[in-house]
């Protein structure tokens, strides 16, 4: 089990400080206010959060994390930073041996059918953002929340290496944020663009839920990516291509 302590983590020149806990309410609450380069990592959360303020399971065996990183205040030069993240610590796992990865749109880790992490990005101070990280690897949240038992996967399940503990991960994943952090602060969203995109896996068949009072052009067919603006890009039966402006979209679930 993590217990309390203070460790550094030397990562391409940049030294993180990194708090781990064994329980916190959400350690995005926790690093609200830390510096950048700072990380908290929980063993366990009591509030964990995700996109849209629901709910994240998090018990003992997954990696909880919120990384602490600089911010020049500009929001819309930022727009799309939360799909660069998900392609680094996608990146950083599959280096560290675990299998047929994908992202779902906007901020989900996918295996097949099946979530195995999550990620959410918000403004910490003035000058920083918080990447929070949910990634199940030992544990088992369906237990926990019966509705996750169809849903819901686990990184032990595909992985061809002795993992074992969440704190295995602790480095690689913040490595990965950094990267992301370095690429997007050179390239933004628009340079990204073919990396992220090659991120998805094959195409499904998805079903769009618009924000109240916005009525989308079409609510049904393949997800065929982003464009250059962060917009969410469907397909229809004849290969017409839609783009969707992402804050029409409440939610996109994926069609079996």
């Amino acid at each position: 089990m993590i217990t309390a302590a203070t460790e550094q983590f030397s990562q391409a020149s940049a030294s993180w400080q990194v708090e781990s806990l064994p329980e916190v309410d959400s350690t995005q609450y926790r690093a609200a206010g830390l510096p950048p380069w700072s990380a908290v990592v929980a063993a366990h959360q009591t509030n964990g959060r995700g996109q849209r303020e629901r709910q994240f399971t998090s018990d003992l065996g997954g990696l909880y994390l919120t990384a602490v990183l600089p911010f020049d205040g500009n929001a819309a030069a930022w727009r799309g930073f939360a799909l660069a993240i998900g392609r680094g610590v996608m990146e950083a796992l599959t280096a560290n041996c675990v299998e047929d990865l994908r992202l779902r749109w906007p901020n989900d880790l996918m295996i097949g059918p099946r979530k195995v992490g999550g990620i959410l990005v918000e403004q910490g101070g003035t000058g920083t953002l918080l990447v929070g990280i949910g990634i199940n690897i030992t544990n088992r949240p369906w237990l926990e929340d019966h509705t996750l038992r169809y849903t819901a996967g686990r990184l032990l399940d595909h992985c061809n290496r002795a993992l074992t503990r969440p704190d295995q991960l602790i480095e690689p994943v913040l490595a990965g944020i950094r990267r992301a952090h370095e690429d997007f602060a050179a390239k933004r969203l628009a340079g990204l663009l073919p990396e992220i995109n090659r991120c998805w896996g094959t195409r499904r068949h998805v079903w769009l839920e618009a924000v109240p009072e916005i009525d989308l052009p079409i609510t049904e067919g393949a997800f065929a990516g982003i464009d250059e603006n962060g917009r969410v890009l469907l397909a229809s039966p004849d290969g017409t291509l839609t783009a969707i402006p992402e804050h029409h979209i409440q939610r996109l679930i994926e069609v079996e």
